[in-house]
């Protein structure tokens, strides 16, 4: 049995990853300051406590897990590089150092952290190397690499860094290897046919004089860019909404947003379709934590 928390939890992906592993696990806690995710979290989730602020809740009072897993926000230090160490006092919302508050307390076995690859260059690396010399110093062994989701079965052009830490003792493992990408047309709903008006920003951009008609989604939100491969690869998921379907000349609906990040197609969905879109684009792809899941989680 896996005792699990997540911070800056989002509509917990890892939680969905552990349930298509199968994997037995107890839901400690989750922290979401978002209020519509928040709605889909107790809509969908069970866990034992939910908090919605990482930066006043009392740590101490947290329960003990096995696996950690937060996405922080990507974000500058100001007093990166000059740092003593972790009990420095910290700039204000930078959340990365309360997520090593709970890692610091609780020592679980396994930590998970989650950013855009822009957090290696972000202050010409300094924040990056902040990071790492900071969860070393807590005695965890320590791999980090950029994964696309598309690399993991959903053909989504998706790089996030990932940041993975063991506790000494629990044995050595590899990055999951790649596997074969599905057809991109299997991620297109059928059952909906219904054409959305073009917007005006489009139209004006002139975009779908170059879309290629073999297209499956593109990002209209980018209308001086090209669309290579768009019949096989997805463009990257934002928090826009502006994911277009091209075969049936619509915005891309929720359920092909879920299915592009790997969610079941039952997800409770109690809040908008412009909120939950939003919610996906912020999310990690469940695929990606399910391929690193099954490499770390039998060490534990």
């Amino acid at each position: 049995m896996i005792r699990v928390g997540t911070d800056c939890s989002g509509i917990e992906a890892p939680i969905q990853a552990l349930q298509r592993l199968g994997v037995r696990f107890r839901h400690e806690f989750s922290c979401e300051r978002d209020e519509h995710c928040l709605e889909s979290i107790k809509a969908n989730y069970h866990p034992k406590r939910l908090d919605t602020d990482m930066t006043t809740r009392d740590v101490r009072t947290l329960p003990e897990i096995d696996l950690y897993v937060c996405g922080f926000p990507c974000q500058p230090f100001s007093s990166a590089g000059k740092r003593q160490g972790v009990d420095d006092e910290r700039g204000r919302g930078e959340i990365f150092w309360y997520c090593l508050d709970v890692i610091k307390r609780l020592k679980p076995s396994c930590i998970i952290l989650e950013n855009v690859k822009g957090l290696l260059s972000i202050d010409e690396g300094k924040t990056f190397e902040t990071v790492l010399k900071s969860l070393k110093k807590l005695s965890y062994d320590i791999k980090w690499q950029v994964l696309n989701t598309k690399d993991y079965g959903i053909p989504q052009n998706r790089e996030r860094l990932f940041i993975v830490g063991l506790l000494p003792g629990h044995g050595e493992w590899d990055w999951p290897e790649p596997e074969p990408l599905p057809p991109l047309h299997l991620f297109v709903d059928d059952d909906d046919q219904e054409e959305d008006d073009i917007p005006d920003f489009v139209k004006r951009a002139r975009l779908f004089n170059h879309i290629p008609k073999e297209s499956c989604f593109v990002d209209i939100g980018f209308p001086n860019r090209d669309f290579p491969n768009s019949d096989r690869i997805c463009p990257c998921l934002t928090t826009q909404g502006n994911l277009w379907c091209v075969p049936y000349q619509r915005r891309a609906n929720v359920k092909e947003h879920l299915m592009l990040q790997g969610f079941p197609l039952d997800f409770n969905q109690v809040v908008s379709d412009r909120q939950l879109k939003k919610q996906l684009g912020n999310s990690m792809s469940v695929n990606v934590l399910a391929a690193i899941f099954a490499q770390v989680l039998p060490l534990l």
